[in-house]
């Protein structure tokens, strides 16, 4: 199964190149172009492509609030930067852009971005000791009850895995099912109260005791291998950072 791009861009020469160029790049396929941020917003909702290449001054919606745009559809999507002006580049990787390039680039540069994409897609694990979870304070109730629309859901906290936004909603996924809900993720950060549950990316809160192995992702975010399902949280490498100083805290404290 080929990759996917979408190309948001105003300059129809510039998507023409950035289309030649990405489509020499074996397994790859470009799916659609967007002249402005407003047709690409919606080209991406319906087409939902894996990788999306965004100039930042587009016209009708800027790169920055498309790339947030984006990452509220699928966090999972590679976002792309490809600009004429550097200025934007921490608020591109605030939204975890893969990569940034600055125009007039090399056409190789953008080769070398899509064959990093390849490698990562499939996932490798991190072989890297991981965050010592035992240690932490084990504060939680083990039931508590979630909004569902009209209904209110009673659910083992143990048997959570994770919860995300998806949409306008956000969704609890545990052991043998998944609940939808209209409350955000820094209310069900709050509700879930600590340890086991971390907000290891702004889409995610994990429960901690699942975790098995993380994978690379690009630069700044690891996948997440859990227990009890194949969908793959993120983790930011702040995230991980702050999860490490933590745990080393709480073990200095416990010695």
């Amino acid at each position: 199964m080929k990759i996917t791009v979408l190309i948001a861009e105003d300059d129809p020469d510039m998507r023409h190149v950035i289309r030649k160029v990405v489509e020499e790049v074996e397994g790859v396929r470009v799916i659609g172009e967007g002249g402005d941020g407003l047709e690409a917003i919606k080209l991406i909702k319906e087409l939902s492509p894996q990788v999306v290449f965004v100039d930042v001054d587009l016209p009708g919606k800027n790169g920055v609030e498309l790339a947030r745009e984006i990452f509220d559809i699928n966090p999972r999507t590679f976002i792309v930067f490809a600009t004429a002006s550097s200025e934007f580049r921490a608020e591109a990787f605030d939204v975890y852009a893969f990569d940034y390039l600055v125009k007039p680039f090399k056409m190789n540069r953008i080769r070398q971005t899509m064959e990093r994409i390849k490698l990562v897609l499939p996932g490798k694990v991190v072989e890297r000791p991981g965050p010592n979870f035992k240690n932490l304070n084990k504060n939680v109730s083990r039931k508590q009850f979630f909004r569902n629309d009209s209904k209110l859901v009673y659910l083992n906290l143990d048997d959570i895995i994770y919860v995300t936004k998806e949409g306008r909603k956000s969704t609890i996924y545990f052991i043998g099912g998944h609940l939808e809900t209209n409350e955000n993720l820094a209310d069900l950060e709050e509700q879930l109260g600590g340890y086991p549950f971390f907000r290891s990316h702004s889409g995610f809160i994990v429960n901690l005791k699942m975790v098995k192995e993380l994978t690379p992702t690009g630069r700044s975010s690891y996948e997440l291998v859990m227990d009890n399902t194949k969908k793959k949280p993120l983790m930011t490498v702040v995230k991980l950072k702050e999860l490490e100083e933590l745990t080393r805290a709480k073990v200095q404290k416990s010695s």
